[in-house]
């Protein structure tokens, strides 16, 4: 959904984007954790109703996640998907995983099918979970996510000086994008 309303929004403003993975809980198990153990109190159906109105514009489906993943591996294979000029089709591979059929990104096969699936061969993905340069990576993001005070997922940081967090509409992006242009 992020990057259905970022294309619609560069097509208004000259837009610089830079996408940075942010591991927002480095501390997660890394076999996750179940969602209605973390949340017990949530209405996951609810929050879900509201992505999905979100995301309808833009054809993204959510389905409620039972499962909230370590992104260690994700994240070091988006690294990894950037420098080989495929982060488009993986991020997008990634997403629709997780958030309309429901895998567990943070499982290895998971995210060497969806590496395999963008071309990505699996033996440089699985190289890359070892590699020190990768995993330091992953640390500085963390680095400039805590400078911006990023505590949920997506974050988006306008001009340094304005953050927007979660799912929000259109019209949201449009307010903070004017409201920082005009000042």
């Amino acid at each position: 959904m992020g990057k259905g309303i970022v294309e619609r929004l560069a097509r208004e403003y000259p837009l610089n984007i830079t996408w940075v993975g942010y591991e927002l809980r480095p501390e997660r198990p890394v076999e996750g954790e179940r969602l209605d153990k973390l949340y017990p109190d949530m209405d996951v159906k609810a929050v879900y109703n509201n992505f999905n109105k979100l995301g309808a514009d833009y054809g993204v489906v959510f389905n409620p996640p039972k499962l909230m993943p370590n992104t260690r591996l994700a994240l070091i294979a988006t690294e990894l998907a950037k420098d080989q000029g495929k982060f488009e089709e993986f991020h997008s591979a990634v997403f629709k995983a997780y958030f309309t059929d429901g895998k567990n990104i943070g499982d290895r096969e998971v995210i060497l099918a969806l590496a395999a699936g963008v071309g990505l061969p699996p033996e440089q993905v699985a190289a890359a979970w070892e590699d020190e340069g990768y995993r330091h990576r992953i640390k500085k993001n963390r680095e400039l996510g805590q400078t911006y005070q990023v505590a949920g997922i997506p974050t988006f940081i306008i001009a340094g000086q304005e953050k927007i967090v979660g799912a929000q509409s259109y019209d949201f992006f449009k307010r903070v994008l004017d409201k920082v242009k005009n000042s």
